[in-house]
């Protein structure tokens, strides 16, 4: 008999008591009840009378600090005597921070 053909005839057949079961390990085997709903299930669990509460207002967030209006740009122009010898490009950034940038890699650099 086939497998398929084997279980249609469980199927149609008469559900076996427990006693008459093969005893199976129930190792990690979770238990869940029947009328357990899902968190997605929209269905009212039990019949109890929706309860009125206040919401909480979500708390409102501290401003951020204001950073003085300095100009940002993407490409700078770095400098060393007078006379250009690259283009810093990437992120935007303030002159501070690009003048910052350069002098980690040339202590007598500027920036245009």
């Amino acid at each position: 008999m086939t497998l398929l053909a084997e279980l249609f005839e469980r199927l149609e057949a008469a559900p076996e008591e427990e006693d008459q079961r093969q005893a199976v390990a129930r190792v990690g085997v979770v238990e869940i009840a029947a009328t357990a709903t899902a968190i997605n299930d929209h269905r009212a669990g039990h019949d109890a009378s929706p309860t009125t509460t206040t919401a909480v207002p979500p708390p409102i967030p501290a401003p951020a600090v204001e950073r003085p209006a300095e100009a940002r740009r993407n490409a700078w122009t770095i400098t060393r005597g007078g006379k250009p010898i690259c283009t810093m490009v990437g992120e935007p950034s303030t002159r501070t921070e690009a003048l910052a940038e350069a002098r980690w890699r040339w202590p007598d650099a500027d920036i245009e």
